[in-house]
């Protein structure tokens, strides 16, 4: 699999515009009912007033009466649907404005981890493991809990740093509550050594990694890390 370039990137909300546009629209055809309305109103006033009766105006009859509720109706009915079309798009706004918010604080959260997890310290292993299990949920909290003795040993054995960092990252896919996340980070590390006139120079190596992000009491967490070949 070809990695590619995924910096911080989400799924842009779709479908505002079109929705916008209906609303548009509604209103538009609201504003064309009611104008109708008050055409049919004025007109049926003016027939009254023309016969020079002084009583006062009556309620149109006959078809007028019919038109002139036909035409109300239509200019409700308009703007009912203008009012449920503008809800609708608030509402899809507000649900598509959480959905990015939900994935920029899963990306941040990746990328956070991912750079620790990358990055060790003979001085500091024990702590170096509790940050890892603090991140960490599921199977990959277990696996990470059952070697964590091992992995303190092997890190006071190397004795050499490693400066962990996170180049990019970007969703790849979802399930449930969890978040498939492709990474992209280094680790720079510096060999130990006596002597610092010597020192040999820091190696970099460059990682592609899969990780999956499940949601544990709205917290984000690491659930699976994997390298991708």
């Amino acid at each position: 699999m070809v990695f590619g370039r995924f910096r911080r990137h989400t799924e842009r909300p779709g479908g505002l515009e079109e929705l916008r546009d209906q609303v548009q629209r509604a209103r538009a055809a609201a504003d064309r009912a009611a104008a109708a309305a008050r055409a049919a109103e004025d007109e049926a006033e003016t027939e009254r007033g023309g016969d020079g009766a002084s009583a006062p105006p009556e309620a149109p009859t006959g078809r007028r009466s019919a038109r002139y509720r036909v035409v109300i109706a239509a200019a409700a009915v308009a703007c009912l649907g203008a009012g449920a079309l503008a809800v609708q798009t608030t509402l899809d706004h507000q649900s598509a404005r959480r959905s990015v918010a939900a994935d920029a604080r899963v990306l941040a959260f990746t990328e956070e981890a991912v750079a620790r997890l990358l990055s060790t310290d003979t001085d500091n292993a024990e702590a170096y493991v509790e940050q890892v299990l603090a991140d960490s949920t599921g199977d990959w909290r277990s696996e990470f809990e059952q070697r964590k003795t091992a992995t303190i040993e092997t890190m006071r054995q190397a004795g050499n740093r490693t400066a962990g960092r996170t180049l990019e990252a970007g969703i790849e896919g979802r399930e449930n509550d969890t978040t498939t996340v492709l990474v992209s980070a280094t680790a720079q590390t510096s060999p130990a050594t006596t002597d610092p006139a010597v020192a040999p120079q820091p190696q970099v190596q460059q990682y592609q990694i899969r990780v999956g992000v499940t949601m544990v009491d709205d917290q984000p967490k690491l659930s699976s890390v994997g390298f991708v070949q």
